[in-house]
């Protein structure tokens, strides 16, 4: 009969959880898979403001253009638009 290491399952188990620790981490980190072709894209979030559970606030870069959104639901309002030529910050 042979004697069960626990020393050494202890130890692969927690390689393992350290594995997938670092792997979340990276994954956050990279915001998904495809978190490097962010740079590529045309349309960009570039922060969202959460206003309650269901509502928020969402700022958005389309080439040039910024625009400002309160997203819901139910809808997508468009608060403010600008190019960022115009949108000089003193």
């Amino acid at each position: 009969m042979q004697s069960f290491d626990w020393v050494q399952f202890i130890a692969s188990t927690l390689s393992v959880f350290a594995l997938l620790g670092g792997a979340l981490w990276w994954v956050k980190r990279n915001k998904g898979l495809g978190g490097h072709l962010q740079a590529d894209r045309r349309i960009q979030v570039l922060e969202a403001l959460p206003l309650s559970l269901k509502h928020k606030m969402v700022l958005i870069q389309v080439d040039s253009q910024m625009v400002l959104a309160s997203v819901s639901p139910g809808e997508v309002k468009t608060l403010h638009a600008w190019t960022q030529e115009s949108s000089h910050v003193a």
